[in-house]
């Protein structure tokens, strides 16, 4: 799982494991250690809450989605869902959670396992 973090939105690109582990019902976690027991955690987990949510619980990053969301999803051509959180000061926190596709170009460092195939990938 990637998270890219930006102004006041979040994306997380989930793996083909991972899809298929959230319509399974269960949680997804990463973690980035930063030494001496630090950490920043980031995940998405099924809720049984109406609505996608994202909370701050100290340096853990959480996305909450809708159990039924997240099966249905998992079985579709979606790339993925959308939402906006209503921060109560005038402002909103974007929530985006997508599949993870191959890249198009590869570049050094990065991975494409357990990728998504793209859909511009010509055969």
């Amino acid at each position: 799982m990637k998270l890219r973090v930006r102004g006041s939105s979040i994306r997380l690109r989930v793996t083909r494991t991972e899809v298929a582990r959230l319509a399974a019902g269960e949680p997804v976690e990463e973690r980035v250690p930063f030494g001496a027991g630090a950490a920043l955690l980031y995940g998405i987990e099924p809720s049984t809450a109406a609505a996608v949510d994202a909370r701050l619980e100290g340096a853990h990053v959480r996305v909450l989605a809708p159990s039924a969301l997240l099966s249905s999803w998992a079985t579709s051509a979606d790339v993925g869902f959308e939402a906006k959180k209503d921060l109560g000061d005038g402002t909103t926190l974007t929530i985006l959670v997508e599949k993870d596709w191959t890249c198009l170009t590869s570049r050094p460092g990065d991975e494409d396992i357990d990728t998504f195939p793209n859909p511009n990938t010509s055969c």
